[in-house]
């Protein structure tokens, strides 16, 4: 079978979508749960407990999304800033759509939060690919 350089770059990015949705699969489940149960059981406000959800699922999403979904073999201390510079960024993008969903439009703050979580997701992909991990 005949790959042109085009289509193998294709594949390599779409499995990096794979990968980068896997890792952001997991990674946003354990963002929600801290969420939840920071914002249900613990009664801390909305708006912190979605930062510190958001900031666990960051951490841990770096090391996989470094070694794994990009296969990164820059030294850690250069990438790590960058990419938590793309996450604050679409951090305080996130925190600030989410006061208006729940203060203007009234939106559950446990619903409201999904949709947030939902689109930061493609922004911190693109975000990652070509800032961060871009070889």
């Amino acid at each position: 079978m005949y790959f042109t350089k085009n289509s193998l770059e294709s594949l390599k990015v779409k499995e990096q979508i794979i990968k980068f949705s896997t890792v952001g699969f997991f990674t946003t489940v354990l963002n929600y749960i801290i969420f939840f149960s920071l914002y249900v059981f613990l009664d801390l406000h909305y708006l912190l407990s979605a930062a510190i959800g958001f900031i666990c699922g960051v951490a841990v999403g770096f090391l996989f999304n470094k070694l794994w979904t990009f296969k990164s073999d820059k030294i850690i201390n250069g990438e790590i800033f960058q990419y938590f510079g793309v996450y604050i960024f679409n951090l305080t993008l996130g925190l600030y759509a989410l006061e208006i969903l729940v203060s203007v439009f009234q939106y559950d703050p446990k619903i409201a939060n999904m949709f947030v979580i939902g689109s930061t997701s493609v922004l911190n992909f693109l975000g990652i690919k070509f800032l961060v991990f871009k070889k």
